[in-house]
């Protein structure tokens, strides 16, 4: 999970590098905007799949205060670092309880927190689909694969196990700079719609009105009624 998360960011003008946080079973990265990004904003990206409630209490009170100290100390980060970084856990899910997650991510204390949690399939799924492409545009044509009818899936809950959707959910939910990129509407003409539904005194009004460029001030509009119901 930790390569996807960093490809995602190398996509985004972010750059990660190592950083050792000295926990046991935690790989991790710090990403840093790249030159040229002028936001301003740090992510510590922790990847810990054993992780539980006793991990992350311990890493919200115990470790958390340690390792900003830490990041602060580095080349690539700035005095802005403190108050602009956010802290990403990924963890295999069913480990941790929904109480411990919340507290967890409502803890003001030293980073913003998010948590991804997966299943090793959901995992396994999402990188056959993502396929070493981590543009937000590949990420959007995922979230509307299947003619957008895998979102109606989630909203009810009716996904197969396993399936890469529900991580993808998580991204686009939990990393800030993953951003969803509206979809052009598909809807018929508007014109050939109107149309269709008048009758043939409705169709010659609206010909008579819209066959001049000129602006329809009250006094065109005026003498065109009077002209046109002259005619009909």
């Amino acid at each position: 999970m930790l390569n996807i998360i960093c490809g995602i960011c190398s996509s985004n003008k972010l750059s990660a590098y190592d950083f050792d946080v000295n926990l046991e079973g935690v790989a991790s990265k710090i990403v840093v905007p790249s030159i040229g990004n002028d936001n301003q904003e740090y992510y510590l990206i922790l990847e810990c799949e054993q992780a539980d409630d006793d991990f992350i209490e311990k890493l919200a009170n115990e470790h958390a205060e340690k390792l900003m100290d830490e990041l602060e100390e580095l080349e690539c980060t700035d005095e802005s670092f403190r108050k602009n970084c956010t802290l990403i856990l990924c963890c295999e899910s069913g480990r941790i309880s929904d109480k411990s997650l919340l507290n967890f991510e409502e803890n003001p204390y030293f980073f913003k927190k998010n948590v991804i949690t997966y299943s090793q399939n959901e995992l396994s799924s999402l990188r056959n689909e993502i396929n070493n492409s981590f543009d937000n545009e590949k990420l959007n044509q995922l979230l509307m694969k299947n003619n957008g009818n895998f979102f109606e899936y989630y909203k009810t809950l009716s996904l197969e196990d396993g399936n890469f959707y529900s991580l993808l959910i998580k991204i686009f939910t939990k990393l800030p700079f993953v951003h969803y990129l509206p979809q052009p509407n598909q809807l018929e003409n508007l014109e050939t719609f109107v149309r269709s539904e008048l009758d043939q005194s409705d169709l010659k009004l609206i010909d008579y009105f819209c066959v001049s460029n000129e602006v329809a001030s009250d006094d065109i509009i005026f003498e065109k009624n009077a002209a046109i119901w002259g005619e009909l």
